[in-house]
């Protein structure tokens, strides 16, 4: 295990980062990455919770901009980003299961990304290579065979990109799983949901401090591109449906100069800003959007239990798409189990619907506790 090499950033300090009980993992050798590129250092920043060493693990893949903080550890910790569902009692209960989070390859929050140090000594920045889907979760594998072994099975969990994640692991790792759970996460991007990021990584680009994306040691950052991106993201995020409940026409000024739909998306842009990399966003999304299972990778994916999860009011990933991936899993032979999230939340359902997420989460960890005790 290995301390943290590289600058503390302010949107890390923003969330309290270095929290007391994250560590870092750095690869014995230099990583290879599709693209040809070798990455000269793999720093993995993750977390741990519950049964450590003992119960089943279960491993959760953040979506793309979450991080490897998942829960509190105790009381006087930070919020985690999945506090409803995982802790003592929870669906994932901290009395049963050996929880794993990490940030990934090109995070944020701790891993190899863009804000780390090349070996030049200043931050990759612009020049910090592209990464696929594969890449990251051939990272993952690394560190989680540093701490669980090679031969211990285990569950992949995760919603959005983590759910892709999930999809991906099991296409290059399911010998090694139990089961996998992918929330509102499609098996393709479609020119749908590329079309959002297309505007996101446009507006970062187009900012006049982006600076090519080194913009680390200068006085000014990207911020209202990365405000701007965050904005469109959270529209895609929600449903019409969602958007009349919580705002309809109301105003959020007495004087009527701004609705409050819109004071919302400028909010949640400037919130993002505070917490998020530029850099990281555009690396992230690019792999999102090339991210497509190959029929080789689907046969990979038989003998593998995979639920899948589709949001009644999802917008970027219409519930009709994701219900046709799973039926077309199940035709090239993959054993699927297809659960519904009712839900008017839109896509950030499985993160603020917890009712509604803990009855999926306990009903799939009952069937995999199940298939370990058989």
């Amino acid at each position: 295990m290995a301390r943290y090499p590289y600058p503390i950033w302010s949107w890390q300090v923003n969330q309290g980062f270095p929290w007391p009980r994250l560590q870092f993992f750095r690869a014995p050798d230099p990583f290879p990455l599709e693209s040809g590129e070798i990455l000269p250092e793999l720093i993995l920043a993750y977390e741990e919770w519950g049964q450590i060493g003992k119960g089943l693990p279960v491993v959760i893949f953040h979506a793309v901009t979450g991080d490897s903080h998942v829960a509190r550890h105790t009381y006087r910790d930070n919020a985690g980003w999945w506090d409803s569902q995982v802790g003592y009692g929870k669906a994932i209960d901290l009395h049963q299961y050996h929880v794993i989070s990490l940030n990934v390859l090109g995070g944020a929050m701790g891993s190899t990304g863009p804000s780390s140090l090349a070996p030049d000594g200043h931050p990759y920045g612009g020049s910090f290579p592209r990464v696929t889907m594969f890449d990251m979760v051939r990272a993952a594998k690394i560190l989680i065979d540093a701490i669980i072994g090679s031969d211990e099975k285990l569950v992949v969990v995760g919603g959005s990109m983590g759910g892709m994640m999930a999809l991906a692991y099991g296409a290059l790792y399911g010998y090694s799983l139990r089961g996998i759970l992918a929330i509102g996460s499609p098996i393709a991007h479609s020119p749908w949901a590329i079309a959002f990021h297309t505007v996101g990584r446009q507006a970062i680009m187009s900012d006049p401090f982006f600076n090519q994306g080194n913009y680390y040691l200068t006085p000014n950052y990207p911020s209202q591109g990365l405000a701007v991106a965050r904005m469109a993201d959270m529209i895609s995020y929600q449903s019409p449906q969602s958007m009349e409940a919580k705002f309809g026409r109301l105003y959020q000024t007495p004087d009527q100069d701004e609705f409050q739909i819109t004071s919302y998306l400028r909010y949640q842009g400037k919130k993002l800003v505070g917490r998020f990399d530029a850099n990281t966003y555009i690396r992230l999304t690019e792999a999102m959007d090339h991210f497509d299972l190959t029929e080789h990778h689907l046969s990979l994916l038989q003998g593998v239990p995979l639920w899948m999860v589709g949001i009644t009011s999802d917008y970027l990933y219409p519930f009709g798409e994701i219900r046709q991936h799973a039926t077309a899993l199940e035709e090239r032979g993959v054993n699927v189990h297809f659960e519904t999230l009712h839900s008017p939340w839109g896509h950030d359902s499985f993160l603020v619907d917890a009712k509604a997420m803990e009855k999926i989460l306990r009903r799939f960890l009952h069937v995999m506790d199940e298939a370990v005790v058989s």
